[in-house]
């Protein structure tokens, strides 16, 4: 499962999104430009009129399959993580041998924002701009049985002569540069109630994706001889690899797409004239969009009665298309061609509507509710954003601010999360589950995110 291993490594690395929501710091007042990616509309009439963001870095696993042990990570043990994924001497999984169906999901994520900003133009107008790398790797309903096969390379003698099935799994994965457009504006002020509107457009740059859809396999593992198929079909597709052994960005460029997001939000203050405000309700469109891989791509079929897949214990793949030839005698009866069916196709970004509503409490005192509900694709390919539902109490000033994100998030299980986040003055750090890296439970989830901005009011 090296490919997997490597994933996790890179999504810590921060070079690898669904929609992440960094609840910690993306809800407040003092969240800048990086409040408009949870909605565009943030950034009219807010209490800076201009914010530079140097950097930030996020990263976020979850899972129901994978876990490591508390004991086996050091306090906040990023490296031993990174190193023992790739060493593949971390992770144990959630394989139950008496429900080899049962199915688990996993999220791979990450977002590296680079330089950004927005500023106020004009009373009541901002504009901005964001540069973003942006990943994510989805995997969805798949059964116990071929994730443990996968986890084993094949190699698990006691899952040998055994027939299994996969009716059920749903693999997306893509990463691109993103560099986006935004604007906000008020368009209603009577001194007590308020509504702005925000729109951000942007551009995709594809640099890597894969798909796996359409799964129906049974199949058997007799030994190291060789892997039986009978009525078995899947459709896949994936940019070629071996373009990141090039180095510069144009090796790496695979497609491109456009993106959208757009954003209101109604403001109510107690008071006509006091800029505090009571409540606020927001809600978002984000991630509407797509990224046509047009370049070294390639999409798939695979079907067939019976297929053998003699002597797989020895076969050596110098690159993807081997592999894929590969794939295709052993379908099509020694035929190493005509498992392609194209040579593009097309992703679906991480599409989601969210709901945010902030209410000042007292002073400094505040409570955020932020529900994000994600779309699925269809039979078409795309990365998923999974659901989140949080509540968010923070303790905010322009200098300091503490949140404490308490959140569930659904991909096909449930899992809630406890987070902390900190800023002060122009930094900040946080995550909306770092209990793994705290060394408060196994790791089977983590989330961090940090970076530097500086704002003006």
């Amino acid at each position: 499962m090296k490919r997997t291993a490597i994933a996790i490594s890179l999504c810590f690395l921060g070079l690898c999104g669904w929609t992440q929501p960094d609840l910690g710091v993306r809800t407040g007042n003092y969240s800048g430009i990086q409040g408009s990616l949870l909605n565009p509309s943030s950034i009219a009439g807010s209490k800076i009129r201009l914010d530079v963001l140097a950097f930030s870095v996020n990263e976020d696993f979850a899972n129901n399959f994978l876990y490591a042990p508390k004991g086996s990570l050091p306090f906040f043990g990023v490296r031993r993580i990174i190193k023992g994924s790739i060493d593949e001497n971390l992770f144990f999984t959630k394989y139950d041998p008496g429900n080899p169906n049962k199915l688990y999901s996993v999220v791979l994520t990450g977002e590296f924002l680079g330089p950004s900003f927005f500023i106020r133009v004009k009373k009541k107008h901002e504009i901005g701009l964001t540069t973003a790398l942006r990943g994510v790797a989805n995997i969805r309903d798949i059964t116990g049985n071929a994730a443990q096969n996968a986890f084993d390379y094949l190699q698990a003698s006691n899952l040998w002569n055994t027939t299994f099935q996969d009716q059920s799994a749903r693999i997306n994965g893509m990463g691109w540069m993103e560099y986006g457009l935004h604007y906000a504006t008020v368009l209603y002020d009577d001194g007590r109630n308020e509504w702005k509107a925000g729109i951000t457009l942007k551009y995709e740059q594809g640099l890597f994706a894969a798909y796996v859809k359409n799964t129906h396999l049974t199949y058997r593992i007799n030994d190291t001889t060789g892997i039986l198929f009978t009525n078995s079909s899947v459709d896949y597709g994936r940019t070629d690899f071996g373009d990141f052994r090039h180095p510069g960005l144009s090796s790496f460029t695979h497609g491109h797409g456009f993106g959208a997001d757009l954003g209101v939000t109604f403001v109510h203050r107690d008071h006509g004239g006091d800029n505090a405000y009571r409540y606020r309700i927001g809600l978002s469109l984000l991630d509407l969009g797509a990224i046509d891989y047009t370049r070294n791509s390639a999409s798939f079929h695979l079907a067939a009665a019976s297929a053998n897949f003699a002597d797989w214990h020895h076969a050596q793949f110098a690159d993807n298309t081997q592999l894929d030839q590969t794939l295709s005698a052993v379908f099509y009866n020694g035929d190493s061609a005509r498992s392609r069916v194209g040579s593009s196709f097309h992703m679906a970004l991480p599409t989601a509507l969210s709901m945010q509503a902030d209410y000042a409490i007292c002073g400094p005192w505040f409570a955020n509710l932020t529900i994000i509900k994600g779309f699925g694709h269809g039979g078409n390919a795309g990365v998923v954003q999974p659901d989140v539902y949080a509540v968010t109490p923070r303790y905010e000033t322009e200098h300091y601010e503490v949140s404490l994100p308490i959140s569930v998030v659904y991909y096909g299980h449930w899992q809630p999360r406890v987070g902390l986040a900190l800023r002060v003055w122009y930094f900040f750090i946080g995550g909306d589950a770092p209990g793994a890296l705290l060394k408060l439970n196994d790791l089977r989830q983590v989330s961090f995110y940090s970076g530097l901005h500086y704002f003006i009011k």
